[in-house]
């Protein structure tokens, strides 16, 4: 009996040591398995660095693009390490990514509108009320696509949600501002909310503050034609001038988030004589000029995009600018041409002016009236003018 209860006490008291080692090492590792990231995260812009390490002057070692999903390995500051296709990791900044995970939130105004498409332009499929249920299955660019609890899927504005993180905190969304009219302050009030008025593939994800390699360049931007001047008109009646003010507007979004100053030669629907054009050029002493249009022909097969130049010393610019855009938007590149055009002419800074496809192409047309497509287009322009200053 006491050799017995000797060994059970033995026994006892082992069993007692190995539950304090176990126990915390076992808590140890749900707090480890708690903290390592398990999520994926999606591309929301057109073409992203993949870094080395997570720091901005670090070596980039591959690029990735809008739409793809990676799993994140771990989370540092304000990057994230992903695996690639490839099994190689690399670093990419998180404000260019979105969770893949659904994020449920409720409408903070008081009427919103449901789009079709990531765009104030497009067709409204409904609306809903303050209040209402929503889940968000995907971000881009100040726009969600969301499915409503009654049902209803489209994009809406993020702005007007309040989103519900894990730890039931909300995201308070900006507070609207007012439209200042003469010596009155207006707050703008719709039956449903839409602002802002760019897509979100108009609008361009702002670069880390210390990532603005166009800091110093003054970039001047020219929409073709405007007012009495249409411009050419494409398969859907599309005026041209109504698709290079966009166009240009997608642009300076991109460009000023990477530092530069951007001056457009028109911001509305106004008529500018060309020599008036080249003439804001020569004043603000550009460092580029750019000139967007469309084109058009009688031979409804012709496609592809081109540019011009004038001065030899602008050629350069046009070649970068033309096989940057020709790259990222996958449309023909029918080369850069010398051409005697008054805006280039009288410019005496780096000029160039671009075609940016054919309306009167079917199958093209589509393309480049599509909000996606300025995307491609802004960010072409942006990595052309890096391959022309560098």
């Amino acid at each position: 009996m006491l050799l017995s209860k000797i060994r059970n006490d033995g026994l006892f008291k082992f069993l007692t040591i190995l539950s304090a080692i176990t126990v915390p090492l076992w808590n140890y590792q749900q707090a480890a398995n708690a903290d390592k990231p398990s999520s994926q995260v999606t591309v929301t812009v057109p073409t992203l660095n993949v870094r080395e390490s997570a720091d901005l002057s670090s070596k980039v070692i591959s690029r990735v693009h809008q739409g793809e999903t990676f799993d994140i390995i771990q989370k540092r500051n304000d990057w994230d390490q992903i695996k690639l296709a490839n099994n190689q990791t690399g670093w990419v900044y998180d404000a260019y990514l979105t969770s893949t995970e659904k994020i449920a939130g409720s409408i903070n105004t008081y009427s919103l509108n449901i789009r079709e498409r990531p765009s104030s332009s497009s067709r409204v499929v409904g609306y809903l009320k303050s209040g209402a249920k929503i889940s968000i299955h995907t971000e881009q660019a100040g726009w969600a696509k969301i499915v409503s609890s009654s049902g209803v899927s489209g994009w809406v504005n993020e702005k007007y949600i309040d989103k519900e993180t894990p730890n039931s905190h909300h995201i308070q969304p900006a507070a609207p501002t007012t439209k200042k009219d003469g010596n009155t302050n207006e707050l703008k009030v719709a039956k449903a909310a839409d602002a802002p008025m760019t897509t979100p593939s108009e609008k361009s994800v702002p670069l880390p503050n210390n990532q603005t390699p166009l800091k110093g360049k003054t970039i001047v931007l020219d929409p073709g034609h405007g007012g009495k001047d249409r411009g050419t008109t494409s398969i859907a009646r599309t005026p041209e001038k109504s698709l290079n003010l966009p166009t240009a507007e997608t642009v300076k979004q991109k460009l000023e988030s990477a530092g530069a100053q951007v001056i457009l030669t028109r911001t509305n629907d106004t008529y500018i004589p060309l020599e008036q054009r080249a003439k804001i050029s020569n004043l603000n002493h550009a460092d580029a000029f750019i000139s967007f249009h469309y084109n058009w022909s009688s031979n409804p097969s012709i496609n592809g995009i081109t540019d011009f130049y004038y001065q030899k010393s602008s050629n350069p610019l046009a070649t970068a600018i033309l096989n940057q855009v020709a790259k990222e938007t996958n449309l023909t590149n029918l080369g850069t041409r010398y051409n005697n055009l008054d805006v280039l002419r009288n410019n005496k800074q780096p000029a160039t002016l671009i075609e940016l496809g054919f309306l009167s192409n079917q199958q093209e047309d589509s393309i480049v009236e599509s909000p996606q497509f300025r995307n491609n287009v802004a960010q072409g322009i942006y990595l052309g003018l890096l391959d022309y200053f560098q």
